[in-house]
């Protein structure tokens, strides 16, 4: 299982957290050292000073005037005040906690050694199983005479500031995510949508151009996408037009080359004759390899396409050619595909079957959970596994592999750039048996 995430807003989060976890840390830790121990060591100080003048207050008054000022102390202060009447046994030391302990040394200083800080009832029982800690405290303080048990709440000298720590550490935890959050999903948000864009413009799409916002560096990069496209739809206008040219200026000079073979019969070897005119048919095959390779299948709009049917249709004008081609189809749903584009690309494996493939040709059609897959498969000697990725690429053949091989070898590139644009794949496989299948798998949803 892996600890660091994979994304960038998982990565932020971690190291924002980490580092707050830190700061909060030594933060508390400063705020103790610096400002709680001296803020409640002042304070106990006030309050043992308190004790002192109560002492002080109750050795000058009357029995009667020390009822009134007991009333009086424990009326405003909740400060209770009873004298000594010889039960200490039901008194036990307090335990020794830091703020007690400090308040021990504390009221020593000012009335004796003996003096101690004492709770009713112990706060650990026999079998060393911590009771509820006593929240009231018990002081003996001497007053001349007399000696009373001044009883006051804990809090007076003893404060947990855990709480306060918990819910700062929660509070600014909590800040500090929601920050990075938003922080993290400003930045993704346009790199997500330049993902989208690049995965668009890789399936042959024409995404609109990136908005350039957010840092400096998402608009550097968005500004550099928005480039690259332009260049490559450029470069692909260029070569458009460039293979237009060249098509076009080729179909006059062999159509009157055909013309002239033609007039030659009777004048030359029928053989040979027949040789040159199908050197003319090829290379009008080469020509119309190059003007389907340079349309733009992404133009044309999505409607509703039943697979089977298509390959049927295909495979019927393939046979009117000359092709022995058998079907094996199956009923698949409909898929949004662009009708030209796939028709275009099952007659490209068709006639590669048929150039290569030796006049056995088979085409099938599957449906699977989430998938249709079409299949043109031959008895031909097949290829390489190893060159198969390279033979989609355009002007990519291997006349070794695939003997009397004839044309530009774009027509598994042209197939291969329609099953992307659709989402889907083209897989060049050995066939059972001998031969090759060319499979184009899409997806159904």
């Amino acid at each position: 299982m892996k600890v660091w995430p994979a994304s960038l807003l998982g990565r932020t989060l971690i190291v924002l957290v980490a580092a707050l976890i830190l700061s909060q840390a030594a933060a508390l830790w400063l705020l103790h050292s610096y400002v709680t121990q001296p803020r409640g060591g002042a304070g106990m100080g006030l309050f043992v000073s308190h004790l002192k003048t109560i002492s002080a207050a109750l050795q000058t008054m009357t029995a009667p005037q020390q009822q009134e000022f007991v009333a009086r102390i424990a009326e405003k202060e909740g400060i209770r005040i009873t004298p000594v009447r010889g039960n200490d046994e039901a008194m036990h030391p307090a335990a020794e906690a830091p703020q007690v302990k400090l308040f021990r040394d504390r009221i020593r200083e000012l009335f004796g050694a003996q003096a101690n800080v004492y709770v009713r009832g112990p706060e650990v029982a026999d079998d060393s199983r911590p009771r509820a800690r006593p929240q009231t405290l018990w002081v003996r303080l001497p007053a001349g005479e007399r000696d009373f048990w001044v009883a006051f709440p804990r809090g007076r000298i003893e404060r947990d500031p855990s709480t306060a720590f918990v819910e700062w550490g929660i509070t600014g935890l909590a800040i500090a995510v929601l920050a990075s959050f938003f922080i993290v999903w400003k930045l993704n948000r346009p790199l997500g949508e330049l993902a989208r864009a690049a995965a668009k413009l890789g399936q042959g799409g024409d995404p609109a151009p990136m908005a350039e916002t957010g840092p400096s560096e998402i608009r550097a990069v968005t500004r550099a996408f928005n480039q690259m496209k332009e260049d490559l739809r450029r470069n692909e206008r260029d070569r458009a037009t460039f293979l237009a040219g060249v098509s076009h200026d080729l179909r006059t000079p062999l159509s009157r080359l055909r013309l002239e073979v033609e007039m030659l019969e009777g004048k030359v070897d029928p053989a040979a004759q027949d040789a040159m005119v199908q050197d003319v048919a090829d290379m009008n095959a080469i020509i119309d390899q190059f003007i389907d390779f340079m349309r733009s299948e992404a133009a044309e709009p999505l409607s509703a396409v039943n697979v089977s049917e298509l390959a049927r249709s295909s495979a019927e004008r393939s046979a009117r050619a000359g092709l022995n081609v058998r079907c094996d189809l199956s009923e698949v749903p409909l898929l949004m595909l662009r009708p030209l584009a796939m028709q275009r690309l099952v007659d490209n494996l068709l006639a590669n079957a048929e150039r290569h493939g030796g006049g056995d040709v088979l085409v099938t059609t599957r449906a699977g959970d989430g998938w249709v897959r079409l299949a043109v498969l031959d008895r031909g000697p097949g290829i390489p596994q190893a060159m198969a990725e390279r033979l989609k690429e355009p002007f990519t053949r291997r006349d070794e592999a695939r003997s009397g091989s004839s044309g530009a070898g774009l027509g598994l590139a042209i197939a291969n750039r329609v099953a992307t644009l659709h989402r889907g794949t083209l897989e060049l496989l050995a066939r059972e048996g001998g031969g090759l299948e060319a499979r184009v798998t899409l997806p159904a949803a």
